[in-house]
């Protein structure tokens, strides 16, 4: 048996080593050690494209659309010019629908229906109208009841808050007047 320190290594004179096929002489290198190490097969990056580039097959594209587009006009075009429709069923009198009379009950019946959606919602209108002038009432005598209490209060809470609704208005403050203008005569009737 072999040390433990020499183990995987040739002790003799002569060795072959069957992963690299050689005979290694008068060494004490392990076998393993004298394996060429193998690299990785050299796979051609991606070429990365410019902004040109990218630009250039993009206008290709659509170059290559707007010609498919030109065939196709160019083909319902010569259709066209043919004289014949593109699809004669179309043009069958047979598929022409016919006009729907509609009877004297049924236009009464639609009539009454407008009529009642129209109250509906006329209704609706007054309901939400009451709901403000409700609103706008229990305001006017919170603050009646604010000014009986005291009378700073009602002024605070009704003055505006220029925080809250900002008011910003820029405008011509002095507008020449314009030489060769003349303003037009207004009849009074």
């Amino acid at each position: 048996t072999t040390p433990p320190h020499t183990r995987g290594m040739s002790l003799s004179l002569s060795c072959f080593c069957l992963s690299c096929r050689v005979v290694i002489r008068n060494t004490l290198i392990p076998c393993v050690s004298l394996v060429p190490f193998r690299g990785k097969k050299k796979v051609a990056k991606k070429k990365m494209k410019t902004k040109k580039e990218l630009q250039r097959e993009a206008m290709k594209d659509y170059i290559k659309g707007l010609e498919l587009e030109k065939q196709a006009e160019e083909a319902v075009m010569k259709v066209a010019k043919q004289g014949e429709p593109l699809d004669p069923e179309m043009l069958n009198p047979a598929r022409k629908r016919q006009r729907l009379e509609i009877s004297e009950e049924e236009k009464e019946r639609h009539f009454l229906m407008v009529k009642e959606w129209t109250r509906y919602k006329m209704e609706d209108h007054k309901l939400a109208l009451r709901q403000l002038q409700g609103m706008m009432f229990a305001r006017d005598q919170a603050l009646r009841e604010l000014r009986k209490v005291s009378l700073q209060l009602y002024i605070k809470s009704t003055e505006t808050r220029n925080d809250l609704f900002p008011f910003e208005r820029v405008g011509p403050t002095f507008t020449p007047r314009l030489a060769e203008y003349v303003p037009p005569e207004l009849e009074d009737s």
